[in-house]
């Protein structure tokens, strides 16, 4: 499972005591449809670490909903534009996490 974490632009990741508030996830079969998507990133890992900022955020949204019906599966654009709509709605980034 890929995890996501709301997190804002100004906070650095490094701070001690940092708790962050976790909105979801994403399997790798969802990963992978985005990313043909090209909604997240080629470059990006599924077993790794990161982020995007609130700008970002909003920029996907509005990618997911431009998108053609058959780019994407009903079930992995409704999973992934409700964790975006959270994020876009707490004026946040995200922050993703694979394990």
């Amino acid at each position: 499972m890929l995890d996501f974490y709301l997190v804002s632009d100004s906070q650095n990741l490094s701070s001690k005591g940092l708790t962050l508030e976790r909105i979801g996830g994403i399997e790798y079969e969802a990963f992978v449809e985005l990313q043909a998507a090209a909604i997240i990133e080629s470059w990006l890992d599924y077993y790794g670490k990161f982020r995007w900022g609130n700008e970002l955020v909003i920029r996907k949204q509005q990618q997911l909903r431009q998108l053609p019906a058959a780019a994407v599966s009903p079930g992995t654009r409704a999973a992934f534009m409700v964790l975006l709509q959270q994020a876009a709605q707490a004026h946040c980034g995200l922050l993703a996490e694979g394990d």
